[in-house]
C-alpha cells in the first residue's frame, strides 16, 4: 500500500515537473474554446445556406480544401487568409480576378488543381486524388460528379438576390466552417459602407434623378442586361438609381440596340463581355452607341476587379457601393476619400497593403 502510494506520489511530481518545464519554455499554451471543442469533437454538423444540414470536420481537422464556386475563393481567402489549404479550386477564380492582387493574395496558386473540372462538372477520381477535408459549391449543378464522394459539400446558394445578404451570408458561413472569429466580418464592412453611401445621397438634390442599366455582357452579337430582381438591379438601386431594365424581369436578358436607345440611361454599367473603352470609343461593329446620353457625358463605367469581379456579391461588395455612388453622384465622395478608404478595407480583410498602381488596376480593369 505504501508503496502504491510513493509509486503515484512519484508520477504526479513527475508529471508537474514536465508540465512546469513546458509553460516556462512557452511551449504549451492554454488552449483557446475553439481550440478545446475541436478537440471533443472530431466532427459538427452545420446548416448550409441551401437549408441542408452537413457534418464537416472540426475546424482544426480541416487542411485540405477544394473551392468549385468562383467567387468563394475570395471570401475564403479573406477570412481563412492561409491559402495553402486551398488545393483545388474554378479555374474562373482567378479568371474574374485582378491578375496581380490574386498572385498577391495567393502565393501557391500554381500549386492549386483546376484540371478536375469541366465546366462546373467534378470528375470524382480526380477530386479523391485531391484528398479534400471538405468541398465548397453553389447550388445544385455545381455538386455534379460529386454525388457519391465521401467528402462533406457545404453549399453556399441562396435565392435572395441582394448583394449585401448573399455576401455577408457567405462571410458568416465561412467563418462557422472555419470556426473564425467575426472581429473583422462584413456585415460589420457593410454597416460602414452604407453609412458612407447614405452621407452621399443625403447631398443629392430630390430632383436630380438618374437613370442607369447594367450590362451583363455584350459579345459584339449580343447585348444582355440585368434586369428586375437581379444582383444589378440591386446594385442601382443601393446606389440612388433607377434601373431603365426593370421592366424586364431577370437576368441575362437579351435585348437590341433600339430598346437601349429608347431607354437612353443616364449611367451604364459594364459587367463583362466588351470593355467600357469599346463603347466610348464606339468601336463594336453592328453598335452606334454615339446616340446614347451616358456615351457623351462618358458615364459608361467597367466594374472594378479585385479578388472578383466587383459587379457580383464578394469579398469586395461593400466597396462597389461606395464607388458605384461615388461615380454616379460626382462630388458626393471625393476620389483621394474612397482610394485611401480602399487600401484600409483590403488592409483589414487581406491584410496586404495596396500600392497605387494595384489599386489603379483594380479600378479601371482591362478584361
Amino acid at each position: 500500500m505504501k508503496k502504491r502510494f510513493l509509486t503515484t506520489v512519484s508520477v504526479c511530481l513527475l508529471l508537474s515537473l514536465v508540465f512546469s518545464a513546458c509553460s516556462q519554455q512557452g511551449v504549451a499554451p492554454s488552449p483557446t474554446p475553439q481550440q478545446t471543442a475541436s478537440a471533443q469533437s472530431k466532427t459538427r454538423t452545420i446548416t448550409d445556406l441551401s437549408g441542408k444540414k452537413v457534418e464537416i470536420p472540426a475546424a482544426g481537422d480541416i487542411k485540405r480544401v477544394i473551392i468549385v464556386s468562383p467567387p468563394l475563393v475570395a471570401t475564403f481567402a479573406s477570412v481563412v487568409k492561409n491559402t495553402s489549404m486551398l488545393v483545388g479550386m474554378h479555374p474562373g477564380a482567378m479568371q474574374n480576378a485582378n491578375a496581380e492582387l490574386f498572385n498577391k493574395i495567393v502565393p501557391n496558386r500554381k500549386d492549386i488543381s483546376t484540371s478536375f473540372l469541366s465546366g462546373f462538372t467534378s470528375n470524382a477520381e480526380e477530386v479523391m486524388k485531391l484528398k479534400p477535408d471538405i468541398i465548397l459549391v453553389y447550388g445544385e449543378a455545381q455538386k455534379k460528379g460529386l454525388e457519391n464522394v465521401k467528402v462533406p459539400v457545404v453549399d453556399f446558394f441562396i435565392t435572395d438576390m441582394d448583394n449585401e445578404s448573399w455576401s455577408v451570408k457567405i462571410d458568416n458561413l465561412m467563418r462557422e466552417i472555419f470556426a473564425i472569429d467575426k472581429q473583422s466580418s462584413l456585415e460589420k464592412e457593410w454597416q460602414e459602407a452604407k453609412g458612407v453611401v447614405s452621407k452621399a445621397l443625403a447631398k443629392v438634390n430630390k430632383d436630380e434623378k438618374k437613370t442607369a442599366i447594367v450590362i451583363f455582357s455584350n459579345t459584339g452579337d449580343k447585348i444582355t442586361v440585368r434586369g428586375a430582381g437581379s444582383y444589378g438591379d440591386d446594385w442601382l438601386k443601393k446606389c440612388g438609381l433607377s434601373n431603365v431594365a426593370a421592366e424586364l424581369k431577370g437576368d441575362n436578358v437579351e435585348i437590341g440596340m433600339e430598346q437601349l436607345l429608347k431607354w437612353n440611361p443616364d449611367i451604364i454599367f459594364d459587367f463583362s463581355g466588351k470593355d467600357a473603352s469599346d463603347y466610348l470609343g464606339n468601336s463594336i461593329k453592328g453598335q452606334d452607341w454615339s446616340q446614347l446620353k451616358a456615351y457623351k457625358n462618358k458615364t459608361i463605367y467597367d466594374f472594378p476587379r479585385g479578388m472578383f469581379n466587383w459587379g457580383a456579391p464578394n469579398v469586395d461588395s461593400p466597396l462597389t457601393a461606395i464607388w458605384m455612388t461615388m461615380k454616379s453622384f460626382p462630388g458626393t465622395i471625393e476620389e483621394g476619400y474612397f482610394n485611401n478608404y480602399m487600401k484600409e478595407y483590403y488592409k483589414r480583410q487581406y491584410g496586404i497593403e495596396l500600392t497605387n498602381e494595384l489599386l489603379k488596376s483594380i479600378l479601371d480593369p482591362a478584361k
